[in-house]
């Protein structure tokens, strides 16, 4: 499988289908090149084949949780931003303990997504 020579995708993970799906919509109604995993060992995987420009994850998932992931990224692509979407009660909280560029809550809006990608991802 070669090297994707576009634009880096935006690496959406999470476990829930529904919430990936989303997050795939709003980013591709705007341009950008969206791919997804349903847990970190998935995307880890993934960002091999395919660096991506950022990353959106999901702090609770099942396997490796979000600062497993978050440590397994920086050792491999340092300078990739990372935001927290999450549905947990004190976001910041998690968005640190990743030490994550950003944070969003879940339900997300997909103004407040978009924006935050775009400061990020460009």
């Amino acid at each position: 499988m070669g090297l994707w020579h576009g634009p880096r995708p935006v690496l959406v993970v999470d476990d829930d289908a529904a919430t990936r799906n989303a997050e795939r919509s709003v980013l591709q109604e705007d341009g950008f090149r969206a791919v997804e995993a349903s847990d970190g060992a998935e995307a880890l995987q993934m960002m091999q084949h395919d660096p991506p420009a950022l990353v959106v994850l999901d702090v609770q998932m099942p396997g490796i949780d979000g600062p497993s992931f978050a440590r397994e990224l920086r050792m491999a692509l340092r300078h990739v931003p990372l935001v927290i979407l999450t549905g947990a009660p004190d976001p910041r909280r998690e968005a640190d303990r990743c030490n994550a560029e950003a944070y969003l809550a879940k339900p997300f809006d997909s103004i407040e997504f978009l924006r935050v990608v775009k400061r990020f991802a460009t």
